[in-house]
């Protein structure tokens, strides 16, 4: 009976196998774009909740700040499927285990700077966590924008949609679960 108890020790000693030993910790990305701060908010919550790396996806060129002209421009590169150029920025999301991916709603759409990264990188094999800000029109196919776009990920389908950029205990309950999952 002791032997059957001391195998399993001096076994675990020997190659270092331990019965309790966490999964390392996946190399988390909280990467958005924000034209009115709403998902910077819910970005920042959630860089906040899992301890990843913030990244603000930016664009060389800048949007009206009119809201009927910037509703025409965003109106005309989602119908010409315009890709904006990004700007050059020192993190690599390919580097990433986890990357959790924010964008505004667009016509029913994520935006088109998020499509633009997407487009960029090779995200294959990552777990990609959409997540969206909304007018009050909901998430409509932005989850399945990304499922499409990014060829050969994990797309968890089940984001996190909310109008607003409301943050706050469900969000972090959402994201630390996200994470769990992962394990």
């Amino acid at each position: 009976m002791k032997i059957a108890k001391i195998l399993p020790l001096t076994l675990s000693v020997f190659f270092g196998w331990h019965a309790n030993a966490a999964a390392p910790n996946p190399r988390i990305l909280v990467a958005y774009y924000s034209l009115t701060g709403k998902t910077e908010k819910v970005a920042r919550a959630i860089a906040d909740a899992s301890g990843g790396q913030l990244y603000r996806i930016m664009v060389d060129k800048s949007y009206p700040d009119d809201t009927s002209e910037r509703r025409d421009v965003l109106e005309q590169e989602i119908e010409q499927n315009y890709l904006p150029v990004l700007k050059v920025t020192q993190i690599n999301p390919e580097d990433y285990d986890i990357i959790f991916l924010g964008s505004p709603v667009w016509a029913n759409h994520i935006s088109q700077p998020v499509k633009s990264l997407l487009a960029k990188y090779n995200l294959k094999g990552k777990r990609v966590i959409p997540f969206v800000t909304h007018s009050g029109g909901g998430r409509g196919e932005s989850f399945d924008d990304v499922a499409a776009l990014c060829a050969g990920c994990i797309v968890d389908m089940d984001g996190w949609s909310n109008w607003g950029g409301g943050t706050g205990r469900r969000l972090t309950k959402w994201v630390q679960q996200q994470i769990k999952d992962v394990d």
